[in-house]
């Protein structure tokens, strides 16, 4: 039979996930102390390290368990009416919202990726690419209903995820943050019109 301490454990856990992603956040991998992440999570330093067994396996828990990705999946809408361009407009500011929410966790991670090489393996596989296998899914739906022609859909997700990820890296993690509303709807509608129609010449082929 479980001892009580043993039936706390999964609220403890989710306690520390909790706080390690906003200290992680804030002040880094090597700035962040697990006895700082047990005071604000409530929870003795012991606990932690018997959950987690350490603070790197506990940042890996963080990256995989926290990262704001099933937030995106939640707030994106393939099932709506109308011009794909238009859907695509609305999802990429769906997304945009979601990152910018977690502008500071990423401009972390992006550091702790490179001073901790491990975490590569880890995020490329078990986050964005399982991303891009959802998106995949959608734009496969999309191709089957003939809004989209026909084409690789891993590849096209890829494709897509890759522009919404590049004005997010170009504007709000390198840039000032300030992207003026007018101008963002301008490169979110022209990127979505390359995205669906492409930039070649038609009525040469």
């Amino acid at each position: 039979m479980p001892s009580v301490p043993d039936a706390k454990v999964p609220k403890a856990r989710e306690k520390v996930l909790d706080s390690a992603f906003a200290l992680f956040a804030e002040k880094g991998y090597d700035g962040t102390t697990t006895k700082e992440i047990a005071f604000l999570a409530g929870v003795n330093e012991v606990t932690l390290f018997r959950i987690f067994r350490s603070k790197e396996a506990l940042f890996h828990l963080v990256v995989l368990e926290k990262l704001p990705v099933h937030n995106i999946q939640s707030v994106v809408d393939f099932d709506a009416e109308g011009p794909v361009e238009e859907m695509l407009v609305e999802n990429a500011r769906k997304v945009l919202g979601v990152l910018k929410e977690n502008r500071h966790f990423f401009m972390m991670l992006v550091g702790e990726i490179w001073r901790h090489p491990e975490l590569k393996s880890d995020i490329g596989a078990m986050v964005f690419d399982r991303a891009a296998q959802f998106l995949a899914i959608q734009l496969q739906g999309l191709m089957d209903q003939g809004r989209l022609r026909q084409v690789d859909p891993y590849v096209a997700a890829r494709s897509w995820m890759g522009v919404v990820q590049s004005h997010y890296l170009m504007n709000y993690l390198m840039g000032t943050g300030n992207v003026d509303p007018a101008e963002e709807e301008r490169l979110l509608r022209g990127l979505a019109d390359i995205f669906v129609n492409g930039a070649g010449n038609r009525e040469g082929s």
